[in-house]
């Protein structure tokens, strides 16, 4: 956190609005909203994140912020800022819509149009359809039933569609608004199966030109009725409401949200898709962003179900709809399935990265001329000018990331910043556990670093007697990983294959790691350190604190009341309060 942030983080409002994440060029790279901006943004500069959100903030050099009147003005401007500046690391928000829509557009002579960029200024819209052919038959078919306009621009004379008896012809004989609207709302009861009106007066229709023996017209009905049969969707009614409902269902991992759409329309299913997108900080942010950017440019249906942690937020962002959290019976029934099509769609994805992983490994064997390494551990240290020296060690078994396995490590016989002697001592700490079976020997230690890194881990090895393969991870002059040593061989890395991608992985998350907990272990340093210093805390009182309260957030939020049941008295809470600010005022 550079000085200009630190700044910034201390004058921050405790208001609702948005806030924008810039690099080192000055470009917008994270746009977020909040309810109290203060303590969102410092969030991200304290405590634990993921190996993509600690790369996203080593990468902010300054912040902006707008307040709002409330949250939902702010999640609105975020949504605005995010299609405006389309930022790299925010959920990607797009216009264009996958599936056609078709439209009876918004005229004084409408017409019937096929669609895939939808407009606030328009709600008359019927879809999504899935198939874009059916779309253009019904389309065409009921330009033919209703003899609505074609042309673009309405002329002073009738056109050949006119002449075809294809055309009512608005430009000769002006047409009312009623008769729009009426036609308008027979489409959308035939399209969503609500009314069989029509049918019945086209087969109507027939039955009288047969009975006068006009058969060419009778045939035209017919085949107007066939068209009509092979077009409209064919779906079981789900709900004998009959409802228009977007149905909604939710799956997440520590990178990516997985959420699956299913359109309900006239009680029927007409479609389901399915969205994944990396996300970073705020699940929940995540997934209203999700939802959000399906109504960008339409309104949403009269219902929307959605599992119940993200229905007020949501709620409090949608006008007109009402959010509901179904918990038994059909909707429920059918929430669940978009649930369990968000995890499948998930769990695939997953695969593919795991086959990914795979790929990257048998790169890594063909590269160093060594066995597929199905455990691999990686190490690095930090001791950010040299206090709180430690070391973090991560664990990936068969491409994966093994979290159970984890250690960090305090270091204790280096002073200062000494990369060779750290990951010395702390090697020879973990791999004693190898030679005494505590714990599974790994084929293969990545260093994150170069020959010194390799060095140290190796000389420990050699006194230990346990033979393990160590390679480095080399940077380059922009700090990014471009080379392995190993052997004293150096191989240049191709940025654009699996392994280096793997790799990036590796290092991003053994760096993360060590950085967390240094940052920790430096915080419950200082707080410890700050206890002694705050007049009327004894050693029994610090005991009770450090045990109560692990960090200063949340000392901080701790009520007089409760500093009070431990024995602090209303004089020594004041002066801890007064120390903690003056001690970490930007942390």
């Amino acid at each position: 956190m550079n000085d200009k942030i630190r700044e910034k983080l201390d004058t921050l409002p405790e208001l609702p609005g948005s806030y924008q994440m810039l690099d080192v060029n000055g470009e917008i790279i994270y746009v977020g909203k909040a309810k109290n901006l203060k303590n969102r943004v410092r969030s991200y500069f304290i405590g634990a994140h993921n190996s993509k959100t600690t790369a996203l903030v080593s990468k902010i050099d300054d912040l902006r912020y707008i307040v709002t009147s409330n949250e939902r003005e702010a999640f609105l401007l975020e949504i605005s800022l995010i299609k405006k500046y389309r930022p790299f690391y925010n959920i990607d928000l797009t216009d264009d819509k996958t599936y056609p829509y078709i439209e009876f557009t918004n005229e004084k002579n409408p017409k019937l149009v096929i669609t895939r960029h939808l407009s606030k200024k328009n709600n008359r819209y019927f879809g999504p359809y899935t198939n874009v052919i059916a779309a253009r038959e019904m389309t065409e078919l009921l330009n033919r039933i209703y003899k609505l306009r074609k042309c673009k621009t309405v002329s002073k004379k009738p056109c050949i569609y006119y002449e075809m008896g294809e055309c009512m012809a608005p430009c000769i004989s002006p047409i009312s608004k009623e008769k729009y609207d009426k036609i308008y709302l027979e489409i959308k009861k035939l399209l969503y199966g609500n009314d069989n009106t029509l049918i019945q007066e086209l087969k109507k229709q027939m039955l009288d030109y047969s009975s006068k023996l006009d058969f060419e017209n009778a045939k035209k009905i017919k085949d107007l009725l066939d068209d009509i049969n092979a077009t409209i969707t064919r779906q079981d009614v789900i709900l004998k409401e009959r409802i228009d409902a977007d149905i909604y269902g939710v799956s997440y991992d520590d990178s990516l949200v997985s959420v699956s759409i299913i359109y309900l329309r006239g009680g029927k299913i007409i479609l389901s898709k399915n969205d994944i997108n990396p996300y970073y900080f705020d699940i929940d942010e995540a997934v209203l962003s999700s939802v959000i950017n399906n109504y960008e440019n339409t309104d949403p249906p009269k219902y929307i179900f959605i599992e119940s942690e993200y229905k007020d937020d949501l709620a409090l962002l949608l006008d007109n709809t009402e959010v509901l959290s179904p918990v038994k019976g059909t909707k429920h029934n059918l929430m669940m399935i978009a649930k369990e099509n968000s995890q499948v769609a998930l769990s695939n994805k997953n695969k593919t990265q795991v086959d990914k992983k795979r790929e990257a490994l048998i790169e890594l064997s063909k590269l160093l001329d060594i066995p597929i390494p199905k455990r691999i551990e990686s190490f690095d240290n930090s001791n950010l000018f040299g206090d709180s020296p430690v070391s973090s060690c991560v664990v990936f078994v068969n491409g994966v990331k093994s979290r159970s396995d984890y250690r960090k490590y305090r270091v204790k016989t280096v002073v200062g910043a000494n990369d060779y002697a750290t990951m010395k001592e702390v090697t020879y700490r973990r791999y004693l556990k190898v030679k005494n079976n505590e714990i599974p020997k790994p084929d293969l230690i990545l260093m994150d670093g170069g020959e010194v890194q390799i060095k140290g881990c190796e000389e420990s090895l050699a006194e230990l007697g346990v033979d393990i393969k160590v390679a480095g991870m080399k940077k380059d002059n922009t700090h990014t990983t471009d080379t392995l040593i190993y052997k004293g061989k150096e191989y240049i890395l191709d940025k654009h294959s699996e392994l280096y991608r793997f790799l990036y992985e590796v290092q991003e998350e053994v760096h993360r790691f060590a950085i967390t907990f240094h940052r920790t272990l430096k915080e419950k340093n200082a707080f410890t350190s700050l206890l002694d210093e705050v007049a009327g805390i004894g050693k029994t009182l610090k005991s009770r604190l450090l045990n109560t309260y692990k960090t200063t957030d949340a000392i901080k939020n701790a009520s007089n009341s409760d500093l009070k049941k431990l024995g602090l008295n209303e004089k020594t809470i004041i002066e801890l309060r007064n120390r903690l600010e003056e001690e970490f005022d930007f942390e």
